[in-house]
């Protein structure tokens, strides 16, 4: 399919946000429920929540735009979600694959802040208004705070002696 808009790209990339996003709260989910750091755990969870509502205002912005809902495929998720997949399977030690979640967590958040960001920047060269900018900013601005969040846990004593034992010296 051609694309031959600004307008076109900006719901081209909100259909593939809006896919990520849905397609997050399955993941959050099951790192919540298989990692055995419950602090990382109950993270995972709280976030789960907050993509439901990242989902829901979404929704917003498509109805703003008065358009239907629609998610497209993100390669990038999809890539993510294998290599978080593909390392689970090969690990069997419950510490080790605790730091796949946490890394997985913190690239993936990486990749919704940095599509936040370009899809703000299109919502203001299109100059789309409020109705579609403020459920953008709000999406970003929980994003940069999970990754806060696993930053702080990355770098926790107990993550932090766990992962010295893990690196070899």
């Amino acid at each position: 399919m051609t694309m031959n808009d600004l307008q076109e790209l900006f719901v081209h990339k909100l259909a593939q946000q809006y896919y990520v996003e849905r397609e997050l709260v399955e993941a959050l989910d099951e790192m919540a429920r298989h990692t055995t750091n419950d602090r990382m755990s109950q993270g995972f969870a709280d976030h789960r929540e907050e993509t439901r509502t990242q989902v829901q205002r979404l929704e917003e912005v498509f109805a703003a735009l008065d358009r239907p809902a629609e998610a497209r495929n993100s390669s990038v998720l999809e890539g993510l979600e294998e290599d978080r997949r593909e390392l689970e399977s090969r690990i069997e030690d419950d510490e080790l694959l605790n730091m796949v979640y946490l890394n997985a967590g913190m690239m993936t958040e990486r990749v919704e802040m940095t599509a936040y960001e370009g899809l703000t920047t299109l919502g203001e060269q299109l100059e789309l208004g409020n109705d579609v900018q403020t459920p953008l900013e709000s999406n970003y601005e929980e994003e940069k705070s999970a990754f806060r969040e696993l930053e702080t846990l990355a770098t926790a004593k107990d993550l932090k002696s766990l992962w010295e034992q893990l690196t070899p010296s």
